[in-house]
């Protein structure tokens, strides 16, 4: 009589744990990948946003003879953008600079909104607005971290600085970074070598 022999795989614990481990490296290369991804289409879109109100600016200082101005008498820093729609509508209706406390420090006039608009259009900026809250309206960068700006600029004297944060959510190059914007070059540069070595967004 013929006997047949029942054959049955059987994985070892060694090459059950060599699986797991390679499904967790791939797992680990494939989610590395999606958030460089992300990040990279984050700073794209924050990058084009800084260009777009850089030329808005530019183009109501070319018309009126001014940039609006974020200083006081001696007092000169950065501020944020707000930008407010019309409830029937959706339409931005208003643009102001907001005050490091919440207040409105200067609202663009009619004409000169008017002007900034047909540079950068309203459906941009909406996509970018803080949704709810005390900074509701506020302009943010991709990450959801607020633009700064700021007339004369700190590092552009005769024209208008314009910055985020970037990924790290922290200004400038110190250990640690600032909550806000540095006002000095060498805050985002190295002075040796003149290349940027922190990870903002800025005009300059």
């Amino acid at each position: 009589m013929v006997v047949m022999k029942k054959y049955c795989n059987k994985f070892t614990l060694v090459e059950i744990l060599a699986v797991v481990a390679l499904i967790g490296i791939l797992t680990a290369i494939g989610f590395g990948a999606y958030t460089y991804a992300m990040n990279s289409a984050k700073e794209s879109s924050t990058k084009a946003l800084i260009k777009r109100l850089e030329s808005g600016l530019e183009s109501c200082r070319t018309k009126f003879g001014y940039f609006p101005a974020t200083s006081s008498g001696t007092t000169r820093d950065f501020k944020r953008l707000k930008f407010t729609k019309n409830s029937t509508t959706q339409l931005i209706d208003d643009i102001y600079i907001i005050s490091s406390d919440g207040t409105n420090f200067f609202q663009f006039p009619a004409e000169m909104r008017q002007e900034f608009l047909k540079v950068v259009e309203g459906e941009t900026l909406k996509k970018n607005l803080e949704r709810s809250g005390s900074n509701a309206d506020i302009l943010v960068d991709g990450w959801g971290g607020m633009i700064y700006y700021a007339y004369p600029g700190f590092i552009n004297e005769t024209g208008v600085d314009l910055v985020s944060a970037g990924a790290d959510g922290r200004f400038g190059n110190t250990s640690g970074g600032s909550a806000t914007p540095e006002n000095t070059r060498n805050r985002y540069y190295d002075t040796s070598t003149n290349e940027k070595n922190c990870d903002d967004i800025a005009n300059f």
